[in-house]
Order: structure tokens, then C-alpha cells, then sequence
């Protein structure tokens, strides 16, 4: 089997010839040596044997924010500040670049008073959106039968409340905001969750099969009351919309997913993607298993700090169990997406190899 082929048959529990591999490179792959990051993804994973799958591949939707809108960035050291100017307000966010791990991260959302969360309102209900369907097509063309193609579903990249709880007001100032000013908050949100759905619905016309966000589900961030309320309530009308055209949603839950897994199958999730066992996350594979049987698809169970830790026969032995919790219904084999630095090509080749040698179930 090629490498699409056989993805497609592992996410929907049809036979395969060993179980796929898709390694998630996200953040160890600044660390890798220069000549391996010169061959891209797809090269490095056809020569380690693994198979190549494209998360959140090019929105074939773009977003076009308001004319009026001056966005500007200054840098001083390793702080970052954009301001966002709009005719009813601005708004402003500090990013700090982290050395040592080569990402940035936010220590000040740009939603910090009732004012603010009318200002992301205004830039809300001034966007508009374009459909553009050769960004998919392309994709999925340069990627021949070599890789399956995942689309991004919107611009946002993940739901309304989990963008707010990231990007604009932060988990802690969010639950304060909506006990302070419910209405605002409340009417921003559902603003967004429109727009959300504006998009999605053009999304949906391309040539994608599959779809996904970055969720980064976990409870650690909220309540799975909260969830249902705020996020499952949107996502189930993505997935509705999705399934209506023939196609399926992944999401992808890089945390605390133990109490949301059967909630995301309820509101009509395809398949999970990035499951991980302690400490990235909290389920572990064989327990995911009991919980969906072969109702949902499971996109992981490879905890990414052991790809650091064990030896290497250490980490075969651990490849093995991974490949028999998984089985029992659509499972495709992949590490979450935080990879440490530190961890060496050669590790994920080995684990290719145990995936190629062990004839799934």
C-alpha cells in the first residue's frame, strides 16, 4: 500500500498492510540537522520509512480583515508588541521569544477590558472572507499518493471560546470577563462562532476529504461543561456541515482529553488526533480504546518524551505496546505534537521500522 492509501484505510478501520506512522514534527524540527530540514517533511518521512501526513495543510480560505485596520509591530529584544488600530479602539499583545526552545509565546492577550472585547467585535464583524480553490488542489497534488493532505477548516485555526481562551483574553482573565460582563462577552463570542461557520461553509467546497483544527483540547483550560457550552456546541455544527458533504473532521487534542473524547464522538468528531498518554496528556492509549471501541478514529498514542528517554530497545518494546492498545478500531500511530529537542532522526526511523514489522490486527 502507498502511504495515502494506507492512511485513509487505518482512519477508517479497513485492513491494512502494517499500521501507519505519521510522525508530528512540530518544534523538534528546528533541531534536526540542517541537510534533513533541506528535504521538507515528506522527503524525511518517505526516508525513515514512515508515512507523511499533512496537519492543517493550506485553508482554502482566506480572511480578509478591514481596510480599516493598521496593524504594527515593534521589537525590543526578545518582547514583541503588535497593536491593532481600529476606529473604535486598539488593542495590544506582547509576545517573548524563548531562546533555548525557538518558539515565542504570549505574556499579554490583547483582551484585557470590556472595551477590548467590543474592539476584537468591531475587527470581527468587518472580516470577510475568500474562497480560493486551487490552495487545496495544489496540496493535494504535491503530495501524489506520497502523504494523505488534512486541511485547515477555518482561518481561526480553532474554535471561537478556544481562541479566546489562547489568543485574545487567556484562561483565567476569560472566566473573570464572563462573570463581570456575560452580555459582552457572550455576544463577542457568538459573533465568532458565526464567522466561524461563514467560512467553514466555503471550506467545506474544496477538494480536501478531511479537515481539521487545532483544538489542543484539554481540561486543564475548562470545565467539560464549559466544553459542551462554548466549543462542542460549534464544533458539532462544523461536523454536521462536513458530514452533510461526504467528508470528516479531526480534532486535534494535545491535553487533558479523558472527559472530552466521548463528548467530541457525540458531537460527531471523526477521529482524535495527537492523543497522548501522561504527561503530555492524561488518557492512556488501551484506555482510549475501552472508551470509543470502534467509534471513533485515535491519531497517536506515542507519549513524546519517551522518544527522549527510552533506549532503544526500550522505546521498541514501548512502540509494540503502542501498536496493540491502539487496535480494536481506526488507529493510526503518531507521537503528540510537542516533540522534544533533543530527540534524534533516528529514533522516529526506528519506530517506523517496528510499525512496518508488526502486521496490524
Amino acid at each position: 500500500m502507498q502511504s495515502r492509501e494506507r492512511i485513509r484505510a487505518a482512519l477508517h478501520g479497513q485492513p491494512v498492510d502494517h499500521t501507519p506512522f505519521c510522525p508530528f514534527l512540530a518544534y523538534v524540527w528546528e533541531f534536526f540537522p540542517q541537510e534533513i530540514r533541506d528535504m521538507g517533511g515528506l522527503n524525511f518521512h518517505r526516508s525513515i520509512g514512515a508515512d507523511h501526513m499533512e496537519r492543517g495543510a493550506a485553508c482554502a480560505v482566506k480572511e480578509v480583515l478591514p481596510d480599516e485596520l493598521n496593524i504594527t509591530w515593534k521589537k525590543e529584544g526578545d518582547l514583541a508588541t503588535t497593536q491593532y488600530e481600529t476606529p473604535v479602539g486598539t488593542l495590544s499583545l506582547k509576545r517573548h521569544m524563548s531562546g533555548s526552545g525557538r518558539t515565542e509565546f504570549l505574556v499579554e492577550h490583547p483582551l484585557k477590558t470590556e472595551e477590548d472585547f467590543k474592539v476584537q467585535l468591531w475587527i470581527e464583524e468587518n472580516t470577510r472572507f475568500e474562497y480560493q480553490p486551487d490552495v487545496a488542489r495544489d496540496v493535494i497534488n504535491a503530495l501524489g499518493e506520497d502523504g494523505l493532505a488534512v486541511g485547515m477548516l477555518i482561518p481561526r485555526g480553532k474554535s471561537a471560546y478556544q481562541s479566546l481562551v489562547e489568543h485574545y483574553a487567556g484562561t483565567e482573565e476569560l472566566i473573570y470577563a464572563l462573570v463581570d460582563y456575560p452580555d459582552t462577552v457572550e455576544t463577542l463570542w457568538k459573533t465568532m462562532v458565526e464567522r466561524d461557520l461563514e467560512a467553514a461553509r466555503l471550506s467545506v467546497q474544496a477538494d480536501y476529504e478531511y479537515y481539521l483544527t487545532f483544538e489542543d483540547s484539554s481540561t486543564q483550560n475548562y470545565s467539560p461543561s464549559q466544553y459542551d457550552r462554548y466549543i462542542g456546541s460549534e464544533i458539532g455544527q462544523w461536523c454536521d456541515m462536513i458530514n452533510a458533504a461526504g467528508k470528516h473532521y479531526i480534532q486535534h487534542a494535545c491535553g487533558h482529553v479523558d472527559a472530552l473524547v466521548e463528548r467530541m464522538r457525540d458531537h460527531g468528531v471523526f477521529a482524535v488526533e495527537s492523543l497522548s498518554p501522561p504527561p503530555t496528556g492524561n488518557l492512556e492509549l488501551k484506555n482510549a480504546r475501552a472508551k470509543l471501541s470502534d467509534s471513533m478514529g485515535i491519531i497517536g498514542g506515542i507519549e513524546p518524551t519517551h522518544f527522549l528517554d527510552l533506549t532503544e530497545d526500550e522505546l521498541v518494546d514501548y512502540t509494540r505496546q503502542v501498536l496493540a492498545d491502539g487496535a480494536g478500531g481506526p488507529f493510526v500511530m503518531a507521537n503528540s505534537d510537542s516533540c522534544p529537542p533533543g530527540v534524534t532522526p533516528e529514533k522516529f526511523k526506528l519506530v517506523a521500522e517496528v510499525a512496518r514489522r508488526q502486521v496490524a490486527g
